[in-house]
């Protein structure tokens, strides 16, 4: 009886097991898959929560590019958008908790104007009032107004000295750094924003050595915005202390000294959306100017 027993007591568990471990796999694959549960939103001291825009980063941000269509409709970007409005920068502990939030706005910002202007190719395309796109003053950010220029050039730019916020910073174009899928945090943003700058140097879209092998080819960020890496000792040595490849490392190098010559890659403004033909094409909206956060 015991013999009996015995066999039949490993018999049932190697069936349990056998039933069980199928259904446990599938489990831990679909929780994979699953989307993200949409946040509850909890505001820090500064009445705004990170965790709503990481969420929608993670939903609608792949391989850099953004699906405006699926943010336009999610109630949370409307949500955030409306905490940005209202932010007190006041009560945050420290800059890189200000660094984090700014960075943020600033691409919350970019991606509502493109939503609300209904702008399906290009920002350049489009004008209001005689102004550009990055100068419509149409954001609320803590209580004040502003365009997207004011708050990249009279606020973060100076404030922070900040050469990698270059790498963060996403005007809704191709040849932007790809868009972080993710949000920045104070916590970690200077990691972050590492990250974002080893990407960037690392990727022949916007660092490369020509065929050739005689001229170094960058991004034209690096040239519009070359005096912010002066205290860096130039934009070449700080791409270089970042490259991977010892022959692209020394090439900056060469190039630093002047001994091979450096282009600038032309700058693609298309629209960085998702879809077959890599633009953003808007439904008809009822959503309001960033300045007025959507209701």
């Amino acid at each position: 009886m015991k013999q009996n027993g015995s066999h039949y007591g490993i018999y049932f568990w190697l069936t349990i097991v056998t039933f069980v471990v199928p259904f446990f796999v599938a489990y831990r694959a679909f929780e994979k898959i699953a989307p993200t549960t949409k946040p509850v939103p909890q505001p820090d001291a500064s009445g705004v929560d990170h965790n709503l825009w990481d969420y929608l980063l993670k939903s609608y941000v792949e391989n850099g590019l953004i699906d405006y269509e699926g943010i336009k409709r999610d109630y949370l970007f409307k949500i955030y958008l409306q905490q940005l409005g209202a932010a007190n920068f006041d009560t945050l502990a420290n800059d890189d908790e200000k660094l984090a939030l700014h960075c943020n706005a600033y691409n919350a910002f970019v991606i509502n104007g493109v939503i609300n202007h209904r702008i399906s190719d290009s920002v350049t395309d489009f004008s209001h009032n005689n102004l550009g796109f990055f100068d419509q003053k149409e954001h609320l950010l803590g209580n004040r107004t502003l365009s997207l220029n004011e708050l990249e050039h009279q606020i973060i730019r100076p404030t922070y000295r900040e050469p990698r916020i270059h790498m963060a910073l996403v005007c809704a174009a191709r040849s932007c750094p790809a868009i972080r899928a993710e949000a920045y945090m104070g916590d970690r943003v200077r990691k972050q924003l590492e990250d974002q700058a080893r990407l960037f140097a690392n990727n022949t879209r916007h660092v490369r050595l020509d065929p050739s092998g005689k001229r170094i080819q960058v991004n034209s960020i690096l040239k519009w915005y070359g005096e912010d890496w002066k205290t860096a000792g130039g934009y070449l040595n700080w791409i270089a202390q970042r490259v991977e490849s010892p022959l692209l490392k020394a090439k900056l190098l060469e190039a630093a000294e002047k001994k091979i010559e450096v282009s600038f890659l032309k700058y693609d403004w298309s629209l960085n959306g998702q879809g077959p033909h890599s633009s953003y094409q808007p439904q008809k909206s009822e959503a309001g100017s960033g300045s007025i956060p959507n209701e």
